[in-house]
């Protein structure tokens, strides 16, 4: 998940690791994305929920004390809400589950990720945050979804090959990608629903293999 939100920056990878400002906001990332598997996990680890939310605090407070701009607020917006949807009871609907949890699944970060690097922030950048908003949530689809019913799926898939055709991406680039959205509407069409390990490896490397023909 932390690899595909640094591709959506389109910033050269070794330069997390070698900027002060990138490496932290790295560490932030990698804590956020352990907090929201557990999210996606039918079972909650509560030691690993109270263990990332302590040292994801602890980074986010530092950051804020570093840069308090109103940036830094998205992302501490994406932690509450974050916490929110651990609390399954405080909001319970599904299809409002899974869209929040696409909106917060790393818009923040690269945000930060782009603003702190660059200095700016561009329309192709929020172009680019838009179109991983949408990939979030179609491949979330797994974790919050437990019927057969692949309608939003495909509505979802379209609007992102819609936001593909403004980013100027190659034709060849768009056939692969249509492929596998394609595939991964099918997949769900007919897997188990229970079989949760299965959804989630297979949304995973989707994802993967979605965002390296997107950025790369």
């Amino acid at each position: 998940m932390l690899l595909i939100w640094m591709m959506f920056t389109n910033i050269s990878l070794k330069m997390f690791f070698i900027n002060p400002r990138l490496l932290h906001l790295t560490l932030i990332g990698l804590v956020f994305a352990i907090l929201l598997n557990e999210i996606s996990r039918p079972q909650k680890n509560l030691i690993i929920v109270a263990g990332a939310d302590v040292v994801l605090g602890i980074l986010l407070a530092s950051l804020y004390l570093d840069m308090p701009t109103v940036n830094v607020w998205l992302i501490l917006v994406d932690f509450v809400l974050a916490n929110l949807l651990l609390i399954s009871n405080f909001i319970d609907e599904p299809h409002c589950r899974w869209i929040i949890f696409g909106f917060i699944s790393g818009t923040g970060l690269v945000l930060l990720f782009t603003t702190s690097y660059h200095h700016y922030f561009s329309l192709v950048s929020l172009m680019y945050i838009t179109l991983m908003v949408f990939a979030n949530i179609f491949f979330s689809y797994y974790a919050f979804m437990k019927k057969n019913n692949q309608l939003s799926m495909i509505i979802i898939s379209v609007l992102i090959l819609m936001l593909c055709l403004t980013l100027s991406i190659s034709f060849l680039k768009i056939i692969l990608i249509t492929v596998i959205l394609a595939f991964y509407v099918y997949f769900e069409s007919r897997v188990n629903f229970r079989n949760h390990e299965k959804r989630a490896n297979v949304s995973a490397i989707s994802f993967l293999l979605f965002s390296f023909l997107i950025c790369f």
